[in-house]
């Protein structure tokens, strides 16, 4: 489990320093404060190579079945969109590297330090062929505009590589094994009902947490009574019954229940990682969030598990301060993102249990929102 981290010339970061992580933290900030960013960091650090998390979608990708495509002049686009690796920079300066370092517990008594580099190699650099010849490609000089992304993990594990070429990104399988398992849900990524009922159906073979997501559920659908995998149009799905004439699929009863079940079914196959969720409160109304938050700090502590989630609803800070306050250990954090005023580097703010308290009994709208 993160108990700090550190992130360096990575996005809209030039140096943000965050300690005492929970088990639970919530991280708020105004619009283009780094919150999805920071998330992403902590997810690249934990050993997340996909593609899309080092280029984020901005309306400019396509999946392809060979990767990330991106967008080139040639499609009819603003050279001003094409998005290449300097994009993850700070301030798209590719001459420092981006440098992530943190402070992980194996127990309450046992810590480790990990470090992650991340640089752009490019094609006259020293080993880029070598490199390079760890894709599958079978002409290297049809290709034109290489540009390769070198990500460095300490030496306890050995040196990725992603490479942008010709408008896409091409897969690799990469030799470096997690630090640890995460998953990540997007705010904005359409929820894959299949690979859902492929985690419902790993759940029900394991025996684990199938019972506690019909629990979950119920916070928004009381008359859920059990789900069941069919078979619709070739591929299985889950279904529910809510005491109707027939089961119907989960996906047609709304969008709090997509986005509740596909958090519990993510976290059920994270078992001892980190699960990162952006914009929390989607499709839930404020009357159920407490509810939630003590679904998700139990699962989190039976499964071990460490949330990241981000929001920009002062109604789940709230939420999430009532449902955790009266547990010991207390293992909620919220972390507030600002920019200075006057260097325009963002800052942390992080409160715990006795912060949290003092906000709430002196002005808890102003504190969050100013």
């Amino acid at each position: 489990m993160y108990t700090s981290f550190r992130v360096q010339n990575f996005r809209c970061f030039r140096d943000l320093q965050l300690d005492d992580l929970g088990r639970v933290n919530l991280i708020a900030g105004r619009n283009n404060s780094g919150k999805t960013a920071l998330l992403e960091a902590i997810c690249i650090h934990s050993g997340d190579r996909k593609s899309k998390t080092f280029l984020r979608d901005q309306g400019y990708i396509s999946r392809t079945p060979r990767g990330y495509r991106l967008l080139r002049e040639s499609d009819d686009v603003d050279s001003t969109s094409i998005i290449s690796w300097d994009t993850i920079f700070n301030n798209f300066d590719t001459t420092k590297s981006i440098e992530m370092s943190a402070k992980l517990a194996r127990s309450q008594l046992s810590f480790f330090d990990e470090s992650l580099k991340i640089s752009i190699k490019s094609q006259d650099s020293k080993g880029f062929d070598e490199a390079l010849r760890q894709f599958r490609i079978s002409d290297f000089d049809f290709y034109e505009d290489m540009e390769m992304l070198e990500i460095k993990p300490d030496y306890r594990r050995q040196v990725d590589y992603m490479l942008l070429l010709n408008g896409g990104v091409l897969p690799y399988r990469f030799k470096s094994k997690p630090l640890i398992q995460s998953d990540f849900l997007y705010a904005r990524e359409k929820i894959d009902s299949g690979v859902n009922a492929q985690r419902f159906s790993n759940m029900r073979q394991a025996g684990t947490v199938s019972k506690t997501l019909i629990r979950a559920l119920r916070i928004i659908e009381p008359k859920l009574e059990k789900l069941e995998i069919l078979v619709d149009s070739r591929r299985p799905l889950i279904y529910a019954d809510v005491r109707l004439d027939k089961l119907i699929p989960l996906s047609s009863l709304g969008d709090g229940m997509n986005r509740l079940a596909s958090l519990i079914l993510a976290m059920g196959e994270t078992a001892q990682g980190v699960i990162f969720i952006d914009e929390i409160e989607n499709g839930l109304h404020y009357t159920i969030q407490k509810d939630v938050w003590k679904v998700i700090g139990q699962i989190a502590r039976d499964l071990d598990i460490q949330v990241f989630a981000t929001t920009h609803s002062l109604e789940m800070i709230r939420a999430a301060h009532e449902a955790f306050k009266d547990d010991a250990p207390y293992d909620f954090r919220y972390h507030r993102l600002d920019r200075d005023s006057i260097t325009g580097d963002i800052e942390a703010v992080t409160y715990n249990q006795f912060g949290m308290e003092a906000v709430a009994a002196f002005d808890f709208n102003f504190e969050v929102r100013g």
